[in-house]
């Protein structure tokens, strides 16, 4: 149905013709549409990159038999649990520039204070690490699974033959994770690309996006073109378009996974 709709110039109401491609021909020539996929690139890069990081440096910290540890996957794992319009409108009290509470503790310790979401330099690195904040707990939990299914005696072997951390985990725990590294990079990249919420919620609602569209992402372009404009045959398209990026990417990786997954471990 979305397809047959980017294939019109349907507006909502009773009357619309078909327009055969020019929607999709009106997206790639639009500066506002290609702007918002670069941007949604963007923070897919950033957002995956350091979710998946951080997730693999906890689980192997909380792999390890220390005290409290059930109480600190639990703290991590929290914020995947809040909503993410909780979340959002929280850090925009924290964050705001004036009276904000972060740049209240940064100038109490002498740092220069940040305009953060108010600044187009900073306003997509801001929400971010927001995104990073709220969702690397639930690939930490997945890897941790992971981790626990590796078999013990590889490392013994691997200590008995003098092997250090760093090769332990390039040889043993990286391979060993590598199927679950491959669920939790493939969420994680399709979750990135219909990024909406935070941003809906931390940029001004309906009119967000901003300031000067540096946060304006594929999906909130789409929303705005859809339910504000009303302009349901474009939207249509541009969907369309984020449809087949997003399983382009996913079959790139399936077909990549022969080169680096290993199910044998």
């Amino acid at each position: 149905m979305t397809f047959g709709l980017s294939l019109t110039n349907y507006t909502g109401g009773p009357n619309f013709s078909f327009t055969g491609l020019k929607n999709y021909i009106i997206a790639f020539t639009s500066p506002i549409f290609t702007r918002s996929l670069w941007i949604t690139l963007k923070y897919v890069i950033f957002a995956v990159g350091f979710q998946i990081l951080f997730a693999l440096l906890f689980a192997i910290i909380l792999n390890e038999k220390l005290l409290l540890n059930s109480f600190f996957r639990g703290v991590i794992f929290l914020p995947n649990i809040i909503a993410s319009v909780a979340i959002g409108l929280s850090f925009m009290v924290i964050l705001e520039p004036n009276n904000g509470m972060l740049n209240q503790l940064l100038n109490f310790f002498g740092l220069p204070s940040s305009r953060w979401l108010a600044d187009p330099k900073s306003a997509l690195g801001t929400i971010i690490a927001v995104s990073v904040w709220q969702n690397f707990g639930y690939y930490m939990i997945i890897l941790l699974g992971g981790l626990q299914q590796i078999n013990p005696c590889l490392y013994e072997a691997a200590e008995i033959d003098g092997a250090g951390a760093l090769r332990k985990l390039i040889s043993i725990t990286i391979p060993g994770l590598s199927p679950v590294l491959f669920f939790s990079f493939t969420m994680s990249i399709i979750g990135g690309f219909k990024v909406f919420d935070l941003i809906y919620v931390m940029t001004g609602g309906s009119e967000g996006g901003g300031p000067a569209g540096s946060t304006k992402v594929v999906v909130l372009e789409i929303y705005q073109n859809a339910f504000q404009r009303f302009r349901f045959g474009y939207a249509s398209a541009q969907s369309v378009i984020l449809l087949i990026i997003i399983l382009g990417i996913t079959l790139w990786q399936y077909r990549q996974q022969k080169k680096w997954v290993t199910y044998d471990a």
